[in-house]
């Protein structure tokens, strides 16, 4: 199933190995990727016991290997160098981007010895995301390093070096599904709370490995039946609108009228109007903080139009970004009275009219898939929805894909009928095949313990504390040790009452014997 879906949903791929699975400290390392519901989509996983550049080369090729030679377009990590060597070396032509998240939440850590460090943090934040080209984006970073005297600051200077690795001006030309972190591979593990935890064995991981996958197949499965049965309402009465409606799934069609209902914060203005190309001005109102501190600032973002192909492009890389027509854009389609888009803004990544490869696949959650006979019949199955998704749209290729398997049906019958007669049984082929595999019986299959291997980072008896986290623990122990002395107490007299029972028995067995 993770093979099929990575044909369709393989083009993003968000990599971490943050979660530790067993009780031997092995990193499990998840490949994850986004569905046309915007849900997480797991396209395949392993278990490491290093976490260097040879144990993810080794990872990133046997992963290849089994999704068919398909390579990801473009692939999220965290700033591992060892990912970067092996990513570079295995998946050369992919676009790698480091999660923004893990950086800028290090600002605190890195900058705190600066005199102003209770506004270099923000600081930092608008000279990276408020940057919509790289131009301007090298003009504020050489004044933000000028402003706070960071010139000598070695690790603003490792990041500056390696910038078209997370800045957004420069990675948002590239399609990243909405994804600019890793938080999809972290928010994955939570498919496995509750299945796994600290003590799980590697025999039990494979076992709950499916049970946990069975209930990500099934939240899936729930959110297709959703669209086929029901629908979200449109806002407008606009053609455009139900070209969307009639074409996304419920979720990303949200997102759409998300950017619908964002073009009352913006204003269009008209900057060069021409037969073919014309550009546009928009300014919208972004609202940013919460309560007192809420405030608004004016941005402008420049739209150019095409009236021949009916193109819109905006600098704001929303759709290069996230697939989703941005509400710039939109302003300048109804602008222009566009009724219908071009296809090109309809991804068919999103779309809910297309029967997914990977919906397909049987799945079992059980032994029965081991067999030799199910193995066989899987990879039939497979071909057979692969012929039949070359035939489906014409007639003649399915009157000719029906004539042959009728004859094919024909033949096995009769070589059925004839093996039965003669009670032969099929002669062995010396070429290799998958039959020739002779898989281990579940009794004669032994699973050795690892080695256990030192964790990544700083070990947690030695990491350091926050003060809410401070607090918190002094608490519990407090907690603890007053349970603890009053369980304490409750066993020192339930002690002293026994021994006086005791010795009121023994006084009157003395009476009675004297």
């Amino acid at each position: 199933m993770s093979r099929a879906a990575c044909k369709e949903f393989g083009d993003v791929v968000t990599f971490d190995t943050t979660y530790l699975v067993n009780k031997y400290d092995m990193p499990f390392a998840p490949f994850v990727g986004v569905n046309h519901h915007g849900q997480s989509i797991l396209l395949g996983c392993g278990l490491i016991s290093h976490v260097d550049t040879k144990s993810f080369s080794w990872l990133f090729r046997t992963w290849m290997t089994c999704m068919w030679g398909c390579t990801p377009k473009a692939t999220i990590t965290d700033q591992c160098m060892a990912m970067k060597n092996a990513i570079e070396e295995v998946f050369p032509h992919t676009r790698h981007r480091w999660c923004i998240w893990h950086i800028l939440k290090k600002v605190p850590e890195k900058l705190g010895n600066c005199e102003e460090r209770k506004s270099i943090s923000p600081s930092l934040h608008n000279v990276v995301y408020d940057s919509l080209t790289i131009e301007k984006f090298e003009v504020a970073w050489d004044m933000f390093i000028k402003k706070y005297a960071l010139q000598n600051n070695e690790w603003l200077h490792g990041l500056y070096l390696e910038r078209n690795r997370w800045v957004p001006a420069f990675v948002k030309d590239v399609f990243w599904a909405g994804m600019s972190s890793t938080q999809r591979s972290e928010s994955m593990n939570s498919y496995f709370d509750g299945y796994i935890n600290s003590k799980t064995t590697l025999k039990q991981f494979v076992e709950q490995y499916e049970n946990a996958l069975a209930k990500n197949v099934e939240n899936e499965n729930y959110e297709d039946m959703k669209d086929l049965h029901s629908y979200i309402p449109c806002i407008t009465a606009a053609q455009l609108e139900k070209q969307f409606q009639s074409a996304y799934t419920r979720a990303k069609f949200k997102e759409f009228k998300d950017e619908i209902v964002g073009k009352l914060n913006c204003s269009l203005y008209e900057r060069k109007v021409g037969d073919v190309w014309s550009e546009y001005e928009i300014e919208e109102d972004i609202k940013f903080g919460e309560g007192e501190e809420e405030r608004t600032k004016h941005v402008s973002f420049k739209v150019e139009f095409n009236g021949e192909t009916n193109e819109a492009n905006c600098n704001c890389r929303l759709f290069e970004f996230r697939g989703m027509v941005c509400r710039h854009q939109l302003m300048v389609f109804h602008e222009r009275r566009v009724q219908r888009i071009p296809e090109k803004y309809v991804l068919r990544r999103w779309s809910k009219n297309l029967k997914r490869a990977h919906t397909k696949v049987r799945i079992n959650y059980d032994n029965s898939s081991s067999t030799i006979e199910a193995c066989r019949h899987d990879n039939m199955c497979n071909l057979f929805n692969e012929v039949a998704n070359l035939a489906e749209d014409s007639q003649e290729k399915y009157e000719k894909v029906m004539g042959r398997l009728q004859e094919l049906k024909g033949e096995l019958l009769e070589s059925s009928i004839v093996c039965e007669s003669n009670m032969v049984s099929d002669t062995p082929n010396d070429s290799f095949s998958f039959e020739d595999i002779v898989l281990p019986s579940k009794e004669n299959m032994t699973i050795l313990d690892p080695k256990s291997v030192r964790r990544k980072g700083r070990p947690p008896s030695k990491r350091k504390q926050g003060g809410v986290e401070k607090i918190c623990k002094k608490k519990r122990e407090q907690k603890n040790k007053t349970l603890s002395n009053e369980k304490a107490k409750v066993q020192e007299n339930a002690v002293s009452n026994e021994f006086g029972t005791q010795e009121s028995v023994v006084n009157v067995n003395v009476r009675n014997f004297f």
